[in-house]
């Protein structure tokens, strides 16, 4: 079974002594309680796996129980305590710091795994009570090699159909690969992520962003036109907050104008998917077909799923650019350096952009991606640092 790098790192934190919980995050789908169980295997520790999945039971009362009985397996060593599915548990962090405190202590040396389906549940527990308490692995959805290391794909396929593993059986019949990625990803993202969460006053608003949004990805389009396409958009504070949501849930996101002002404003977002396939699936045109334009807007897309990706997490920040007509596809940026990439496919885009760009900002570098630069299957193996070096 193929390993992503991040079973690698589980194994290299649970070697070390115990300093924090390992908390791993990431989109539906994309394999997280699989790769935890992988770098277990062949463990000399002893490993207790817990699953919160319909538990029934009070917070305090089932971690309390699980916890101790990952005490007793210890019995003066160490142990490993997996929790899958905790975002199940009401008020999960507050147990959880209660019970490694204690842990912490006493010296017991019991290292924890805390892991589940929904990053936006998990997130805020992380957040509310185990702040300097755990580190965060992050688990995107698949890349372009990985998936062309599993399962043999080509740029084409995972172009349309990528980055999720569990529906690779299915790209041969579009309606019930579709079927799939509704039914496994985009629905519970908001009817058991999202709406479990939040306060929403428009659910119905809410879903049809995500739906139209993610056929719009790698486009800039302003608040003024999204509310124009969408049903009782109500206003433009709602969309903008909305299209947040989203983004934590690890879906669809809009990238801000790239600027070197410390006082933004708001403006037109381009968006963007964290994977093409999410956008396939919402009814972007994307197939072997395809026209040109739609051609370029899905490629342009990948690239943009993939820098999103590897800059998640990071002190580097992925944006757009434009002045007037001038555009430039990505931006990547912290307050030290700017790298500027142009995506082309030969039937879209000059170069005039990047060139704008620079006379602006001269201490920006840029590189071209696909037609007359660095091919699109090159770039999208590449590691973040490996970009930011070209």
């Amino acid at each position: 079974m193929y390993e992503r790098q991040y079973v690698a790192e589980i194994r290299k934190r649970l070697a070390e002594p115990r300093f924090t919980i390992i908390a791993v995050t990431g989109p539906r789908q994309v394999g997280k309680t699989t790769l935890v169980r992988q770098a277990l295997e062949g463990t000399q520790v002893p490993v207790i796996y817990e699953n919160a999945d319909g538990l029934a039971r009070s917070a305090d009362g089932w971690i309390a129980d699980v916890w101790a009985g990952a005490r007793r397996t210890a019995a003066g060593g160490t142990a490993v305590l997996v929790i899958d599915e905790i975002q199940k548990v009401a008020e999960w962090s507050e147990a959880v710091k209660r019970e490694w405190d204690a842990d912490t202590w006493n010296n017991v040396d019991v290292r924890v795994i805390v892991l589940g389906s929904s990053t936006v549940l998990l997130n805020k527990g992380l957040r509310e009570s185990l702040a300097g308490r755990f580190e965060r692995i992050r688990v995107p959805t698949w890349s372009f090699s990985e998936m062309k290391t599993a399962f043999n794909w080509n740029l084409e396929t995972f172009a349309i159909y990528g980055g999720y593993p569990g529906s690779v059986p299915y790209i041969d019949d579009r309606e019930r690969w579709r079927s799939y990625m509704m039914d496994s990803v985009i629905e519970p993202v908001i009817l058991k992520d999202v709406l479990q969460l939040y306060r929403i006053d428009k659910p119905a608003l809410l879903r049809e962003l995500m739906l139209v949004g993610a056929t719009m990805s790698s486009r800039e389009v302003s608040y003024t036109k999204l509310l124009g396409v969408l049903h009782d958009a109500g206003n433009t504070s709602t969309v903008v907050h909305y299209l947040d949501i989203l983004e934590e849930a690890g879906v669809l996101c809009g990238l801000s104008k790239f600027s070197t002002s410390v006082i933004t404003r708001r403006t037109s977002p381009k968006l963007q998917v964290f994977a093409n396939g999410i956008s396939t699936a919402c009814g972007a045109p994307w197939s072997p077909s395809m026209n040109s334009d739609d051609f370029g807007r899905c490629y342009e897309s990948l690239v943009g799923t993939h820098l999103r990706n590897l800059t998640d997490g990071t002190f580097f920040k992925l944006s757009w650019w434009r002045d007037g007509n001038d555009e430039v596809d990505f931006v990547i940026h912290d307050h030290r350096t700017c790298l500027a990439i142009e995506v082309s496919t030969g039937t879209r885009h000059g170069w005039r952009g990047i060139d704008a760009l620079r006379k602006k900002h001269p201490h920006s570098r840029a590189i071209r991606v696909g037609t007359d630069g660095i091919s699109n299957e090159s770039f999208l193996s590449l590691p973040l640092s490996d970009i930011m070096n070209l």
